[in-house]
């Protein structure tokens, strides 16, 4: 699907990939040819727009060489497709006398901002300002920056760019008007105090600006506003303030009652409207990761108006760092998501929180009262869809378990997208990629370990070093708690904390204290009992690389049972997986125990005598 957009910078976007002309000319007639979509523009008036008064003698010529570098833009190079309406597409078209974009509605942001902008108007006049105040905000959240601001602007663009900011504007009065009938005066002076800065002689802001400080019982600063503008209007343009504006001067100055709100309506704290909400946790370097960030960023950047949010799970082992990942790359994209990074999560528990609570959390954190939310899962869902609508929000969900968890998470419109972290592998049509974190390997998480520790310590031991990396299993988070554990006693020889670990101590866990055991005994925290007890079974009395047979054997268990027990631990990463070496077992696979995980069971659970 084809889309193009010309409020901010001019924009055309074909199944997700960006395919703007570059050439000034060639932007300047698709320009002309979006603002009069659906309708005919003359020859004289594309002529008129690229050369004014001045055409040279083949202008003509020139038009049709640009006409013809337009149709090899996907989405405009048949004139014969069927009408847009019928497809959802768009086609330039050569008409008597001229040329026409015949596009569908739905393609167009001017178009879109127009809808919402109507149908937040028809709210107003039903008396649901609520929802009038919401469909303006996104109607203007659909704005980029100034319209066709990297066009040149001719005698027709100009002007029509003028217009599409005057409307702007009225959307935006609109929509300040309906905050100050809901009572957010509180959350509105610290937006009109910057947009009466930037627009100095406007009226009707500065107006509103007076009201709403008014309202939050700041009389002088309200009538500081009125003098303010005084100045500017008679400095610049030798003019007194409209009358309207004199007359809220003097109501201000008297405490007029009538500038109260009407029905002795209590204050609505509400988001405030223009402000960009970030949640994230604090942003920290990763390494190893630059080509899995690499990937994830292509992703991202791929599906861009595919028609839904861009969704990508990440996963990995206990302590491969998919929290870190996905907080380090959300922070990493900030500038592609300018109305809001938001983080939620299901919590590191062994039962996880509902989802009604989280979305209680996010709802929150745009600015909606705990008071005002619905009661229930659904109208949550829908509240959260519909701020996000319009919005271009980033959305980082960590320790999900299941695909069913998020569904009711992510936002609307294909601006957006969501990283999901789950401690097991997530399936789903939801999700435009999927990312196992693999280990750092022996060289990268020695240069963590010696970065994060300081290089003095631990080359004296480096057998003893090697092997703590590997019971760490080249992992990030059990490298760094391992790091944490010998920070807080520097006294201890790395030799020291292995045959501490070897010992099996695990109060440290329940203390929240370093240990790199932490992550393995999180993730089997949320296992069920028959799971857990399996796998506990299997680190006392396995192998390392076992069958399912052997497994089965262990268990005493059959091997359909055993089957399905182990491939669900592998899908939660507390076993690997790989093609059976024995040529006569029945099954394909075989599965292994990494070091770390044995030894954190052995350390969290009794021996299998007593399981």
């Amino acid at each position: 699907m084809l889309q193009i957009g010309l409020l901010g910078t001019l924009q055309v976007v074909h199944e997700g990939v960006h395919v703007t002309p570059s050439a000034p000319k060639v932007r300047q007639v698709l320009a002309l040819l979006a603002l009069r979509a659906n309708a005919t523009v003359p020859l004289h008036q594309l002529v008129e727009e690229l050369w004014e008064e001045h055409p040279p003698s083949s202008a003509a010529t020139t038009l049709q060489t640009y006409i013809y570098q337009l149709r090899k833009l996907p989405g405009l190079c048949d004139q014969h497709r069927p009408g847009p309406a019928e497809d959802g597409g768009a086609a330039l078209r050569t008409t008597p006398g001229g040329y026409r974009l015949a596009v569908s509605p739905d393609c167009m942001d001017a178009q879109r901002f127009g809808e919402l902008a109507a149908r937040g108007r028809v709210f107003m006049e039903k008396g649901s300002t609520a929802e009038a105040a919401d469909l303006m905000q996104r109607a203007l959240a659909v704005w980029r920056g100034p319209a066709l601001s990297d066009v040149a602007p001719g005698p027709v663009t100009g002007i029509d760019a003028l217009r599409l900011e005057e409307q702007r504007y009225e959307v935006l009065e609109e929509r300040l008007d309906a905050d100050l009938l809901l009572g957010r005066h509180h959350r509105l002076v610290s937006e009109l105090t910057g947009l009466a800065a930037d627009n100095p002689t406007r009226e009707g802001l500065h107006a509103k600006l007076m009201l709403s400080l008014y309202r939050a019982g700041r009389r002088p600063e309200a009538l500081e506003v009125f003098q303010r503008i005084r100045r500017v209007l008679a400095r610049e343009l030798g003019l007194e303030p409209c009358a309207e504006l004199q007359r809220l001067h003097q109501q201000v100055l008297a405490g007029d009652r009538g500038l109260d709100l009407p029905g002795g309506r209590t204050t609505v704290h509400a988001p405030r409207p223009g402000a960009s909400p970030m949640t994230l946790p604090a942003d920290s370097p990763l390494v190893g990761r630059d080509a899995d960030l690499r990937h994830v960023g292509r992703v991202l950047s791929a599906e861009e108006g595919a028609g839904g949010p861009q969704c990508v799970a990440v996963a990995g082992p206990p302590g491969a760092g998919t929290t870190a990942f996905t907080v380090h790359l959300a922070h990493r994209l900030g500038d592609s998501f300018p109305d809001g990074r938001l983080y939620a999560s299901f919590g590191k528990g062994a039962a996880p929180l509902p989802v009604e609570e989280v979305l209680a959390g996010l709802l929150e954190a745009v600015g909606h009262q705990r008071s005002e939310l619905p009661p229930h899962r659904a109208g949550r869902a829908r509240m959260f869809r519909n701020w996000t609508e319009g919005r271009r929000v980033l959305l980082v969900v960590d320790d999900v378990a299941t695909t069913e968890q998020v569904a009711d998470l992510l936002p609307a419109g294909s601006g957006s997208a969501a990283l999901v972290a789950g401690y097991r592998r997530l399936y789903g049509s939801q999700f435009k990629a999927r990312v196992d974190l693999p280990p750092l390997g022996h060289e990268r998480s020695l240069e963590l370990f010696l970065d994060a520790l300081g290089r003095g310590r631990g080359l004296d031991d480096p057998r003893g070093l090697h092997t703590m990396l590997d019971l760490c299993g080249d992992l990030p988070g059990p490298t760094l708690e391992a790091v944490g554990v010998l920070a807080l006693r520097p006294h201890w020889s790395v030799r020291q904390l292995m045959d501490w670990l070897g010992r099996g101590r695990l109060s440290a866990v329940a203390q929240q204290r370093p240990h790199p055991f932490h992550h393995v005994v999180g993730r089997c925290a949320r296992l069920e009992p028959r799971l857990r007890e399996a796998l506990a079974k299997l680190a006392w009395e396995a192998a390392d690389d076992l069958t399912v047979e052997q497994a089965a054997a262990v268990l005493g268990k059959d091997g359909d049972e055993t089957e399905e027990m182990l491939e669900e631990l592998v899908e939660l990463f507390l076993l690997g997986v790989g093609m059976a070496s024995d040529p006569t077992t029945e099954r394909f696979f075989q599965y292994r125990l990494a070091p770390l995980v044995r030894t954190a069971l052995r350390a969290m659970q009794p021996a299998p005598s007593c399981v």
